[in-house]
């Protein structure tokens, strides 16, 4: 069933199992603005975007084209923000960019650009590919299955990536931030108070950095891994299970040391807690 158009916008009718449908031209992009609640996207092979679902108050989704963009929200223009649960249907190849102040998101299959920042809420994607940017202040981010760069970001909660490919930019406040199954050749990991876990190998010329204020840092290589590591540590220890011979040591817990050919290079930053450099042959 398809919804009516007003001052521009197709709105979505309320109950209908598909409300709105709109067709998609390459080079369009997708982008949700004045939601709240939740939003699942997922990809189909017709090139249009089906949106489902509306709030219980009556008040409906709006689907306008503006330019080569697709905007869905609040259909009122009102400027308030539309509490509902949402699902997007969308080919593989269309960008998406979502923003919202209060908003959980979960997408799934896409294959191009995607762009998520959110004030409150979780983060899921999972078997995606494509430049990734996702930010929450006071949620969760996990990525499960991905190719391309990826820029994740978590105040107040954890930062996580399993089977990734692309390089890798991940921040987190006060959660863990764990990277396993990551193959990249540039990485950069950083937490404020929390851990930080790694596993993957090390690409030559690659570039792999680690930082936590207030937590351990853990990082599991293949067992014929090389690099050339630098490791800090103010307070706490560190392990090993490659063999080390220091080549420089330069005080308050600064050394640096080569691992195999020292093709990659690896630092390791912690100023309260333990570094462990483990094999993953072990």
């Amino acid at each position: 069933m398809f919804g009516m158009l007003m001052a521009g916008w197709l709105l979505a009718s309320v109950g209908s199992p598909t409300d709105t449908t709109l067709v998609l031209n390459r080079g369009d992009r997708v982008r949700v603005e004045g939601i709240i609640g939740s939003v699942e996207v997922r990809t189909w092979g017709r090139a249009s975007i089906a949106v489902e679902e509306a709030d219980a108050e009556g008040r409906a989704v709006g689907v306008r084209r503006e330019g080569g963009q697709v905007l869905v929200g609040p259909g009122d223009r009102k400027g308030r923000s539309l509490a509902v649960a949402l699902t997007l249907r969308v080919p593989a190849w269309a960008p998406v960019e979502i923003r919202s102040r209060e908003l959980d998101v979960d997408v799934s299959g896409t294959a191009s650009e995607l762009v998520v920042h959110v004030v409150e809420g979780d983060i899921v994607a999972a078997d995606v590919a494509g430049r990734l940017e996702l930010s929450t202040v006071d949620g969760r981010v996990d990525i499960r299955g991905a190719r391309g760069d990826v820029s994740a970001r978590s105040h107040g909660d954890d930062v996580t990536l399993v089977q990734v490919e692309g390089t890798v930019d991940v921040e987190s406040g006060d959660g863990d931030v764990r990277l396993e199954g990551v193959t990249a050749s540039s990485v950069r990991a950083r937490t404020l108070d929390g851990e930080i876990f790694f596993q993957g190998p090390l690409a030559r010329g690659g570039t792999y950095w680690f930082s936590t204020h207030d937590g351990d840092a853990e990082v599991v290589l293949p067992a014929g891994a090389g690099a050339r590591v630098r490791v800090s540590t103010f307070d706490g220890e560190f392990m090993s299970d490659f063999p080390v011979t220091l080549e420089r040591y330069g005080g308050g817990g600064v050394f640096e040391f080569t691992l195999g050919d020292g093709g990659a290079s690896l630092e390791i930053q912690v100023f309260d807690g333990e570094i462990r450099l483990r094999s993953g042959e072990r």
